[in-house]
């Protein structure tokens, strides 16, 4: 209920009051019987009121209590994101270092390689009785080096596919994070209108309560005539009844 709604009801509330009263300057029996049901209506009605600013506060409290939760909320996601995102930063450091590793440890087997064709050539060159010899040690070289590059193949091969699945998986893992974002987003936009809201209702309510102070206050006043007319009214009985 508005203030416009209430001050129109206390105003047919009041004309109500008023009619019996008005009558009442030919009875005035039925004067001294209204009055105080009069009274005791104003006081249930104070009473009401009162009751329903009460119910408003706390249900005022209740909603702001809920907002600082789901403030709080909010801010855990963050910083859970901002964890899970320092840590791929961390992980992404990590894989290329590792490739630099293994494209040192490649230039380093070549090099070996080098130096010992390099050393197989002079060999050849002083003796050719070793050529033989020394030609079938570096075919088992270079068989054990092929097996070597197979196996190492093999597991840079694994390596690609296990990077493979976990870029997919950081993919999908920014994508969730998107979409998180974009929840946080909208939730931070309902808190927003919410907060609005309440502002809206809150200022209902100071109005309200303000239109009911008012209102309490006009009773009062109205009381207080309906007090001085029913003394008038008394002396004037008393009076007709001296003089008669």
């Amino acid at each position: 209920m508005d203030s416009s709604e209430s001050k129109w009801i206390n105003k047919k509330k009041i004309l109500q009051l008023f009619s019996p009263f008005c009558s009442c300057a030919r009875e005035p029996s039925q004067v001294k019987q209204e009055s105080p049901e009069v009274g005791k209506n104003l006081w249930k009605a104070n009473r009401a009121s009162r009751e329903e600013n009460d119910i408003f506060r706390e249900d005022n409290k209740s909603l702001w209590r809920e907002n600082k939760a789901l403030r709080g909320e909010s801010q855990a996601f963050r910083r859970d994101n901002k964890l899970i995102r320092e840590r791929n930063q961390l992980l992404q450091e990590e894989n290329q270092v590792l490739w630099e590793l293994k494209k040192t440890s490649l230039e380093k087997q070549n090099v070996k390689a080098l130096n010992t064709q390099r050393k197989s050539s002079r060999q050849q060159k002083r003796a050719r009785e070793a050529q033989l010899k020394a030609l079938k040690q570096q075919e088992i070289a270079f068989q054990n080096e092929a097996k070597a590059l197979d196996e190492e193949m093999r597991s840079l091969n694994q390596e690609i596919r296990a990077l493979h699945h976990q870029k997919k998986a950081i993919n999908m893992e920014e994508q969730a994070l998107v979409k998180e974002g974009i929840a946080l987003g909208k939730e931070e936009e309902a808190l927003w209108k919410e907060e609005r809201a309440l502002r809206k209702e809150n200022k209902a309510l100071r109005e309200e309560h303000s239109a009911l102070e008012e209102e309490e206050r006009a009773l009062q006043e109205e009381a207080l005539l309906l007090q001085s007319w029913y003394n008038f009214l008394q002396e004037r009985e008393l009076n007709s009844i001296t003089i008669k």
